[in-house]
Formats: C-alpha cells, sequence, structure tokens
C-alpha cells in the first residue's frame, strides 16, 4: 500500500474532472483505494477529492445519470449529466460526531472489533446530530440555492432504527433547505430527497 505522489494525485484529478459513466468512475476510485489501502486512503492529506469523487459516482448511478464529473476549483464539487441537463452538486459527509475514522485505520487495515447491539442505537441516536453539522459545514458557504446538496450517510444502525432515521432526514436538514437546490442524502446504496 503507498501513498500518492503529487503526479499521481494531478492524473486522479484530471482523469475525474472528465466526464465518466458512474459505474467508471466508482471502479476508477476502488482501483486507488485499492492501491493506496486504506490506511493511506483515509489518512493521506489532499485525497479527499477520491472520497467526493465515489459518493458522485454512487450518487449518479442511482439517480440514472448518464456522466458524471469532479469539477476543478472553488464548487462545485460535481456536476451529473441527467435527462439533457447538467446539475451541479456540492458533497458533504455525514459521520458519528467525534470519529476520527483516519484513525481506525492508521497501523493499518481495519482491526474487527465487538460491535454490540447498544452502540447501533447509540449511533442511530446521533445521526440527525450529524447530518446537522454537515449541513453546517456548508451553510457558512453561503450557496445561492442554484447548486445541490448532497450527504453521504456513513452511519451504520444495520437496520434497527431504520424508519427512525429516514424520518428525521426533513428536521436535520431544514436549515439548508431554502439555500440549495435541492438536498439529497446517499444513505446504505439508497437516496432520499427530504425536501420538494
Amino acid at each position: 500500500m503507498t501513498r500518492l505522489t503529487k503526479t499521481e494525485i494531478a492524473t486522479h484529478k484530471t482523469w475525474l474532472a472528465a466526464w465518466r459513466e458512474p459505474a467508471a468512475m466508482a471502479q476508477y476510485v476502488d482501483a486507488v483505494n485499492d492501491h493506496m489501502g486504506s490506511k493511506d486512503f483515509f489518512n493521506q492529506a489532499g485525497v479527499e477529492f477520491l472520497r467526493d469523487a465515489w459518493a458522485a459516482a454512487e450518487f449518479a448511478g442511482k439517480r440514472g445519470a448518464r456522466q458524471v464529473r469532479l469539477v476543478a476549483g472553488q464548487w462545485p464539487d460535481f456536476e451529473l449529466r441527467l435527462d439533457g441537463r447538467v446539475e451541479q452538486f456540492e458533497c458533504v459527509e455525514a459521520d458519528t460526531p467525534g470519529r476520527r475514522r483516519g484513525d481506525e485505520y492508521r497501523d493499518g487495515e481495519l482491526a474487527v472489533e465487538d460491535d454490540p447491539v447498544e452502540d447501533w442505537c447509540d449511533r442511530a441516536a446521533k445521526v440527525p446530530e450529524a447530518i446537522r453539522a454537515a449541513v453546517g459545514k456548508k451553510l457558512t458557504k453561503h450557496y445561492d440555492g442554484k447548486v445541490q446538496l448532497l450527504i453521504y450517510l456513513n452511519i451504520n444502525e444495520f437496520g434497527i432504527r431504520q424508519k427512525e432515521i429516514e424520518s428525521a432526514f426533513p428536521e436535520a436538514t431544514a436549515k439548508a433547505k431554502d439555500q440549495f437546490g435541492a438536498i439529497w442524502i446517499l444513505w446504505k446504496a439508497r437516496v432520499y430527497r427530504p425536501w420538494g
């Protein structure tokens, strides 16, 4: 496993900035992740764009988009070609508050740990807070309502609080509903649109 060089990072950014079919982009990011290994994928500075590319590809596939690409520059993070139009998106991850995923991989691959049902319930209870925090990161940038927001919800409770979590999406995203053209949540390989 290896860290990416500046040249490799530039090469990957260039490839991901071209219009691609969603499956091709997902395969590309998976290959880069396999090359790097999880330790470097989650700990190397300057490769966050790869996680955005993964979320963009997954989302594009679920929406039935023909093509997807990352956008070089300040914003938006990515664009989709869908039904003859281009849609622009900002992307943000919502994770368990305080979690530092990179620390979980610092000494190599993720260690298998006991994960009792009580922890699933605790994670589920933290979903609204995690979404509000993710939304807050994007609200500070004051978008004009033309760009849409994709929230990748990276919390799993193995289905025991599915309905409760889904019902929390509108309230957790309410502060952003007037700042973005639409809000989407990607969770467990499904796409949700809490507003509109």
